[in-house]
Formats: structure tokens, sequence, C-alpha cells
């Protein structure tokens, strides 16, 4: 199976659009795209769960996902859509989420869609839509939990059972362990997603799991993911253990 989003060249970055306007929306992507910071083979996400939210028909976003493809010649994009409960910023049913992943699968030319996994697991029949035109992406998404690393382990070996490419699992840190086990969990199961052909993303949130969204020593995560709301300051999207101790420190 031939997938559109390919890692030759190691982990890539990922800077993600969150305008809740559309015109606003087209113009931040390009200006993302045109930034001297980003290099070519960097991704773009497009939340579009804060245009749903404004009630913006799902034709008109994909006439504006169209257009930037066409504009920006070989940037890839991935579409994503959050519900409030996983840290989005949208309200919608499960019929009218999958109503808009189908739309976006069949008439966007967006190279990447994420699911969530909750949604996921409600209608598994939409792991026979994806078929290799377009990346999919399973995310797991937890703002309220502690896991340990038995947990994760349990949780990665789930989302293989799926026909996800990617696996992505973003969860809070309530204390830099939290950030620790996600992070070497994910390192440590490195011959398991070879072995399934799988490729992890692993997010640590909140103000103690910051650091974790840019790459650090922990961490075998694929697709770097980086706040466009200005540019991470941190060169390349890479983060030592010596500058990772030393943000701990300055954070205590």
């Amino acid at each position: 199976m031939k997938e559109k989003i390919t890692f030759k060249n190691g982990s890539r970055l990922c800077f993600t659009v969150k305008e809740i306007n559309l015109s606003d929306f087209y113009k931040k992507a390009i200006e993302i795209n045109n930034s001297k910071d980003i290099d070519e083979s960097s991704l773009i996400e497009l939340r579009l769960d804060y245009l749903i939210n404004k009630k913006y028909d799902i034709m008109d976003i994909i006439e504006i996902i169209n257009r930037l493809k066409l504009e920006t010649k070989d940037r890839q994009y991935i579409a994503t859509i959050r519900n409030f409960n996983q840290g989005g910023n949208c309200l919608i049913t499960e019929k009218e989420y999958f109503t808009i992943i189908d739309a976006l699968y069949e008439k966007s030319k967006v190279d990447g869609i994420d699911v969530d996994y909750d949604m996921y697991q409600k209608s598994r029949k939409y792991d026979n839509l994806f078929n290799g035109k377009k990346t999919f992406i399973l995310s797991f998404i937890s703002m309220d939990q502690i896991f340990s690393r038995e947990e994760y382990i349990s949780l990665y070996k789930k989302m293989s059972k799926s026909n996800a490419y990617i696996m992505k699992i973003v969860t809070r840190a309530f204390s830099f362990d939290d950030v620790k086990n996600l992070m070497e969990t994910t390192r440590d199961l490195k011959d398991f997603f070879e072995e399934n052909k799988k490729v992890p993303v692993a997010i640590s949130t909140g103000r103690l799991g910051i650091t974790s969204r840019v790459k650090y020593d922990f961490s075998d995560t694929k697709i770097i993911y980086l706040d466009a709301y200005d540019f991470n300051p941190i060169p390349l999207g890479e983060i030592d253990k010596y500058h990772f101790d030393k943000c701990r420190k300055l954070i205590k």
C-alpha cells in the first residue's frame, strides 16, 4: 500500500493552522508555506474544527484546501477535526464527523486525514475507506488520565490493529515522569512499529509536557508538531537531553 506521507529523511515537522475565518485560514496557511522558518518537506496541519465551529460548509472548506494544494505545489497537508472533549474547537455527532471525513477523502486533495480514536471505535467500517490514496492517521487524545508504560504499550497494540499508517498518542503531562513514560515507551517499541509497518507520533501536552512537542532523545516519533503562532524558536525542532533538563529546571 503506497502512502502519501513518507519519512525517507527521518522525522518531519508539522505546523498547525487554527484560524476561525475561512479567508484568514487560507492566508495563514500561505504565510506558513512561504516562511523561511520551514523547509519544503514540512507538513501543514489544517485544524478544520475551528472552521466547522463557525458553521462553514465542508465543500467551501474543501475548495480552500484544493486551492492551497494547487498554489503551494508539493506542500503536504493533514486535515484534522477535534471535538471539544478531545481538545478541539467544535461539537459534532459521530454521523456528522464521518460525513465530513468521507467528503475530505473523496473530494479534497489533502494528503493525510487524522481520525479520532474514540470516533473510530464507534465506526470501524471507516478502516475500509482508506485505500492508500491518503494517509490514515489514528489519534488517541486524553487530557485527564495518567498512563503507565504498560498502558501505553497496550494502547499502541490496540491501535496497530487498524489499517492506520500513523498512530498518534497525545496525553497531558502531570509530571515529567509522564513525559518520560510516553517518549521512552514509543522509543522502545521501535521494532514493533517496524514489524507492523506503522509510524508513531507521541505528544505530551500541558505546562510540563511543552518541551516534548519537539523531539528529544527519549522519542522515536516521526512527525514533530510545532505551534505556528509564532514559530517555535528551537532550531530544526530538535531538543537534546541537556536542553530538556534545562527547560525542566526553568519550569520548576
